[in-house]
């Protein structure tokens, strides 16, 4: 197996080379217990800071496309994310850890637990994407045709306004997505990413009965974090795997999506 990775000091963003493609992380706190972090849509790995006051030693990853780099002729795999992570978790020499998952990222750490889950003490899922699907992004991203007109859409940003704003006053989109979606894609940058996230990311899809059967044959301690006032991710789109689950906690914080990264850190 060939790796490399460059360190640098404590918190500042750290790189590990596998297969061509690139690793940017953060490590944050300095305890016993191993914690893998994934952050959410347009964010980085930084987000995880407030983590360092636990008792984990947090390697916060950037996903794809978010600081990290992918180098291959097809779509990222669920395959090729786990054997980068085994091959990330070998040079660390980490046998034993956690992880945690914030929205984006959410999808991201349960695809690991098909793989990992003998190997992992906690699972912190903090509204996570990839337990209940959206009909907006299987409708862009399941076909070829839905993407070229999702690309058509994103290049066309008031006719996406215009219809944004009809499905709100017909009840059929919540106002607060309708405003998140506008300030997500403000910039021609920030359309590239939804477009290039959306679409290359649509095989990282976690199979929840083996997710849930992993889960209930190994001792993960399983925990869910929920904003009561969230509207991007709500507390009941976990409730396909919870219902599959024997054991785990749900601690519901008042806050709405962006600060529950904080609020959870003070939590843990």
């Amino acid at each position: 197996m060939q790796y490399l990775y460059r360190m640098n000091t404590v918190g500042s963003t750290q790189f590990f080379s596998f297969e061509q493609s690139q690793i940017a992380y953060r490590v944050f706190g300095n305890g016993p217990t191993a914690l893998l972090a994934f952050h959410g849509f347009g964010q980085n790995g930084a987000v995880f800071e407030p983590l360092a006051a636990t008792r984990f030693t947090v390697y916060a990853i950037d996903l794809y496309y978010h600081g990290s780099t992918f180098v291959g002729n097809d779509l990222l795999t669920k395959s090729d994310w786990q054997r980068f992570i085994d091959a990330f978790l070998q040079a660390h020499r980490i046998d034993r850890f956690s992880l945690i998952g914030f929205s984006l990222g959410g999808r991201f750490a349960l695809t690991l637990v098909e793989a990992f889950a003998g190997q992992l003490d906690q699972l912190l899922l903090i509204a996570p994407d990839g337990i209940t699907r959206s009909f907006w992004y299987e409708l862009a991203t399941s076909t070829a045709a839905g993407r070229a007109l999702f690309r058509y859409v994103l290049r066309h940003l008031p006719l996406l306004s215009y219809f944004g704003h009809r499905l709100v006053r017909l009840g059929l989109l919540n106002r607060t997505v309708m405003r998140f979606a506008e300030i997500s894609l403000a910039t021609p940058e920030q359309r590239t990413l939804v477009y290039q996230t959306w679409t290359q990311f649509r095989h990282i899809r976690p199979d929840l009965e083996i997710v849930s059967t992993q889960l209930i044959a190994n001792p993960v301690r399983v925990r869910f974090f929920t904003g009561e006032f969230d509207r991007i991710v709500p507390g009941n789109y976990i409730l396909p795997l919870t219902k599959r689950l024997r054991h785990y906690e749900v601690t519901v914080l008042k806050t709405g999506h962006n600060r529950l990264i904080e609020l959870v850190a003070e939590k843990v």
